[in-house]
């Protein structure tokens, strides 16, 4: 009898550590989606410095994908995401100032004497480059904060924003002549600047839908199965 009762609690400690065991040697989703998070912030800050340096409209526009769709959700989901508490105030009002903020610095910089004075100066493009990033940040931080909250405005600005960014983009592929006449010339250095500027204009009709309409689905799916797994507990009891 002794020996038995000696083997009961240990055997029942066995059993209460194999979970705790089993979840340290497996990483858990969090830790795998800031490891992603990292990644895609440091390969994100990394492509924007190398189209900085180049001065075509293409690269331009890389490196604005890079900072805007890769980097900035990065850098929102380590530093700027998890310092927002659920229950703050203010989510609609602040949602509508960052969407409203990130639109104003993109048209700003892609109108036509801003993007000649990128062109020009490297300085120029690296502020380019910078406030894009830090805007498109702060807009991340609240959508993942609108999320949390499972306010659906999150999708709406998502569908706003992608939107109007990919009309500058068909602006660029169909426009009948270049949109920024102070940077080009005539004969055949227009006609390699308007391939330039389609080019451009199809890599920002490509990364648009992958970004904001594909982040709008996946949060939409997220709810839609948050919902049928309350439905499915309830029936259960």
């Amino acid at each position: 009898m002794d020996t038995s009762d000696r083997r009961i609690p240990a055997y029942a400690s066995t059993r209460e550590a194999s979970p705790t065991v089993a979840s340290a040697a497996q990483p858990s989703r969090p830790g795998r989606l800031l490891f992603i998070a990292k990644a895609a912030l440091v390969t994100g800050l990394a492509g924007c410095i190398a189209a900085a340096n180049g001065g075509s409209l293409t690269l331009h526009m890389t490196g604005h994908i890079i900072a805007m769709n890769v980097a900035a959700p990065a850098a929102a989901w380590l530093f700027l995401g998890a310092r927002h508490k659920t229950g703050s105030k203010g989510g609609l009002h602040r949602l509508l100032i960052a969407t409203a903020l990130q639109l104003f610095v993109f048209f700003l910089w892609h109108s036509p004497p801003a993007m000649a004075l990128s062109m020009q100066s490297p300085v120029a493009r690296l502020g380019m480059l910078f406030t894009l990033f830090a805007v498109s940040s702060w807009f991340w931080s609240v959508i993942f904060e609108a999320v949390a909250r499972n306010r659906f405005e999150a999708v709406g600005a998502l569908l706003l924003t992608g939107k109007l960014v990919c009309l500058i983009a068909v602006l660029f592929v169909f426009a009948p002549r270049f949109l920024y006449p102070g940077m080009g010339h005539g004969g055949a250095m227009h006609m390699a600047m308007m391939g330039d500027q389609q080019l451009a204009g199809l890599l920002m009709l490509s990364a648009c839908p992958l970004t904001y309409v594909g982040a709008c689905i996946y949060i939409v799916a997220t709810w839609l199965s948050r919902l049928s797994g309350q439905n499915d507990g309830r029936e259960a009891q």
